[in-house]
């Protein structure tokens, strides 16, 4: 048997470590796996190298030349048909519903008896929902054999669309490579000092890593730390740290500066996967404040890293992966008053992150590529036995 993983690009280093593990679990079993990669990368991250020391598994970049928004739907579609027809595989392991080429995927796979497992990353509270698009939500996923879902709340979404409960193969389809990530952290962490002193940041700092996009919410997070800072007792120990890049970034440098700013927030500009564990180590809790986030591997990267988290509600990973007072605390993301008493918290309560950030360790341990890779197998075992 052979199972054709369709993924959008090949910069997503996060999947890179489970797609090696997959081409080997299943080598063994005498099962062969491949991967079509659409793109290289996307838009917003053409400044980033493409890693490809770490995609140690069979793939092909259909479309070398282009960012992934480049790429248009008829040539698209004709080079994933043309792709299954050579390939001719068992399983077809697609990355979402969203792409009109996946749904001419999704027919050429049902009427060659091609059974289809299903990355589902959409949860109810992403957006507002319309009725008519629901409903091709519900077709879409009737077709799929299997969906492996990005945590608990696209699990609890899937089944509304009307996914039975025993489709829905796994809520860990999401991970990082812990090992790799830990290994860097703990190399670096000795130069944490050094480096704080250099860059002029405070003993404690709340982190943000990712991009400066609306959603993040990140207006609100200046607002919420001035306000937190100028209340607590320790306030003026506390810096913000902020990597990344996009287009809110001149908007919320002004921000910053009209708050006075310049001293405490520290900006710094994106870097490769294998360089932001350095960032983590100058950092003492990682802050996720999105309005919307299907996931947000923020969280799981910090309690990799045994750090206290701070995650919008609003955020997958928020109902997955963070107890309230045991590992960090979820909060609102449209009320700055409960985001400021919960950095407030943190800012008064240094002494619980050691206690915090282990606990988190002890979570996220149970969301290791290798049990996000087993469950995958065993995904694909039983779409093949009920073919």
């Amino acid at each position: 048997m052979k199972i054709l993983a369709i993924h959008n690009i090949l910069w997503s280093h996060y999947k890179a470590k489970i797609f090696t593990e997959l081409h080997q679990r299943l080598q063994k079993e005498g099962t062969d796996f491949f991967v079509l990669q659409l793109a290289f990368s996307e838009l917003s991250r053409l400044g980033l190298k493409t890693d490809l020391s770490i995609h140690t598994y069979p793939y092909e970049v259909l479309f070398p030349g282009k960012a992934i928004e480049h790429i248009g739907h008829v040539e698209k579609a004709k080079k994933l048909l043309a792709a299954l027809r050579q390939h001719r595989p068992g399983i077809v392991y697609l990355n979402g519903y969203y792409d009109p080429s996946y749904w001419l995927v999704m027919a050429y796979c049902k009427s060659r008896n091609i059974k289809i497992v299903l990355d589902f990353e959409s949860s109810e509270i992403s957006r507002r929902r319309v009725w008519w698009k629901e409903d091709l939500k519900k077709i879409f996923l009737s077709q799929c054999d299997a969906l492996v879902c990005l945590g608990q709340k696209a699990a609890e979404y899937a089944q509304k669309l009307g996914v039975p409960r025993n489709r829905i193969m796994s809520v860990k389809n999401v991970g990082v490579d812990n090992d790799a990530l830990l290994e860097i952290f703990t190399r670096e962490l000795p130069l944490r000092e050094q480096r704080k002193a250099k860059t002029g940041l405070p003993k404690y700092n709340f982190l943000y890593a990712g991009r400066f996009v609306e959603r993040k919410n990140l207006d609100m997070f200046i607002r919420a730390f001035h306000e937190a800072k100028n209340s607590a007792a320790n306030g003026h120990e506390w810096g913000l740290i902020l990597s990344g890049e996009g287009n809110q970034k001149p908007k919320l440098q002004e921000l910053v500066r009209s708050l006075g700013g310049d001293n405490w927030a520290q900006w710094m500009e994106p870097c490769e996967w294998y360089e932001v564990p350095i960032r983590y180590t100058l950092a003492d809790v990682a802050v996720l404040p999105s309005t919307f986030e299907p996931f947000g591997f923020v969280t799981n990267e910090a309690m990799v890293y045994s750090m206290p988290i701070l995650v919008s509600e609003r955020c997958g990973s928020a109902h997955d992966l963070v107890i309230d007072g045991l590992n960090g605390f979820r909060f609102d993301p449209h009320n700055e008053a409960d985001f400021t008493g919960k950095l407030l918290w943190f800012m008064d309560h240094p002494a619980k992150f050691r206690q915090m950030g282990s606990n988190g360790k002890a979570i996220i341990d149970q969301w290791s590529p290798d049990i996000i890779t087993e469950e995958l197998i065993q995904s694909f075992h039983k779409v093949s036995l009920h073919g």
